[in-house]
């Protein structure tokens, strides 16, 4: 069963405002799917030795712009984001930005758990990927700002493993907005924006032949923004986000984040679900490669103690009172 199977049994204690879209359509992959792959996977050490870290899942960076949606799935996701734009909200870093909507939307859900789409992705990935246990992760919506001066989203990594961005309009006849990423380390490029900026040649923006294209990234590893729009345009992507569980790579999906962009009530309950699914995870793997009678005690019950660590960690959370913190690494314009 994957991580999504089920979730339209939440909708019914879902918070307020969460009800089913009067837009909504059933998911379709035969109308609504058109799958072209794109014509380069950038690998991350294109950019240097240090562009992976520690924490890279896999050895891709981000891909060039793919088709993913037919002219009538594109039709019907419009419908859909210009409804949820309604319920629309803006944080510190994003303007205005939806969450939630898979709880909400059965094209939205088939969508994103379409095991065609997934396995596609998870060939551009080049590791195993899954839907992920976060609902809200699993589709965010971005708006254009009502302020010019604001750009869409700051720079910043995610804090997600893989992601897609759509363009749900037609980038084509926008006058900025364009999405940048930073050819280079995430470490690198946060250091560059303390200082001086990021040099224009290293800055690259995928030019998207029109809506229901996207690209595909490994988010945490890749430094990127939605740039201010020039001039007034009714611009919208989707981001599609996934899980790549590991078996020593700790993934990136951290509390801080869900907190200050969905609040307490929410956050909670999202995290306990990846926490459990998660630690689910890591006491299989302790119990096939760790049990051996080999190991010192002291040394097996450190290592048990490690692979329970987040679900402790979510128990304490439920008794700490946080705001949490958004990753942003400034406007860099």
């Amino acid at each position: 069963m994957s991580t999504i199977d089920g979730m339209s049994e939440l909708l019914a204690a879902a918070p307020p405002g969460y009800g089913p879209l009067e837009s909504d359509v059933a998911w379709d992959f035969e109308r609504h799917a058109q799958l072209v792959p794109p014509e380069r996977v950038v690998l991350l050490e294109e950019w240097g030795a240090d562009a992976a870290g520690p924490g890279a899942l896999s050895p891709v960076a981000i891909t060039s712009p793919f088709r993913l949606l037919s002219d009538e799935g594109v039709a019907a996701m419009q419908a859909i984001c210009a409804e949820l734009e309604r319920s629309a909200t803006g944080d510190v870093r994003i303007a205005k930005r939806a969450r939630g909507g898979i709880y909400r939307s059965g094209f939205l859900r088939g969508l994103y758990s379409d095991p065609a789409i997934v396995g596609f992705l998870q060939g551009l990935a080049q590791t195993r990927l899954e839907p992920h246990p976060v609902g809200h992760h699993s589709i965010h919506i971005n708006y254009a700002p009502d302020e010019l001066e604001r750009n869409v989203d700051q720079w910043h990594r995610d804090a997600v493993a893989f992601d897609y961005v759509l363009m749900v309009t037609d980038p084509r006849p926008m006058k900025g907005g364009r999405f940048e990423y930073f050819l280079g380390p995430v470490e690198e490029g946060r250091a560059l924006l303390e200082g001086a900026g990021l040099p224009a040649e290293r800055v690259a923006a995928p030019d998207f032949p029109g809506p229901g294209w996207a690209v595909f990234q490994q988010g945490h590893r890749v430094l990127h923004r939605a740039a201010r729009l020039e001039e007034r345009y009714p611009r919208v992507t989707v981001v599609a986000s996934y899980w790549a569980p590991h078996g020593e790579v700790d993934d990136p999906t951290d509390l801080q984040t869900l907190l200050r962009a969905d609040g307490r009530d929410i956050a909670l309950v999202e995290w306990s679900r990846y926490a459990a699914r998660a630690t689910a995870r890591k006491l299989e793997r302790f119990a096939e490669t760790k049990t051996d009678w080999k190991v010192p005690l002291p040394e097996l019950r450190d290592e048990l103690r490690r692979t329970l660590s987040l679900v402790d960690e979510a128990i304490e959370a439920f008794d700490r009172e946080e705001e949490g913190r958004l990753i942003s690494f400034g406007s860099g314009s």
